[in-house]
């Protein structure tokens, strides 16, 4: 049975608060780097959002689960939250466990954010497979 929260949602993607919680949960995590905020930046590029100004307007205490968003945006928030966290091909304990406290401010079960994680691991896998497939068989 949804909450009270995901009653008021709006079943909209909405695109420059994805990018603001994104640059939020990079910036709580002092490990992230250069690869992290490349991999934001272009997903705000491909949205049509303007990075930079969005950066610049995303104040350190921007808090996630505090605004309305629809599942839509929520679930595309934890799986590029995923994403990020595995960019270094370690997605550890602690990036679980505040990944599932972002999911909890966002009304996404538990259970939700497991799927979340199988299918970033199959998006991976393939993506893997193409790169072998575009380069060919060398041994042939």
């Amino acid at each position: 049975m949804p909450s009270a929260n995901q009653d008021r949602r709006t079943t909209e993607f909405d695109r420059e608060t994805y990018v603001k919680m994104l640059i939020s949960i990079a910036r709580a995590d002092k490990n992230n780097s250069l690869p992290e905020y490349r991999f934001i930046r272009k997903q705000a590029i491909g949205l049509g959002v303007d990075y930079e100004q969005v950066l610049k307007e995303t104040d350190r205490n921007f808090e996630i689960g505090t605004h309305n968003v629809s599942r839509l945006t929520a679930l595309r928030v934890l799986k590029d939250a995923i994403m990020i966290a595995s960019m270094d091909g370690n997605f550890t304990l602690p990036e679980k466990q505040k990944l599932y406290t972002y999911a909890e401010k966002l009304d996404i079960p538990r259970t939700d954010v497991d799927d979340l994680e199988t299918l970033v691991g199959q998006l991976k896998a393939l993506d893997q497979r193409w790169k072998e497939l575009v380069a060919g068989h060398p041994d042939e």
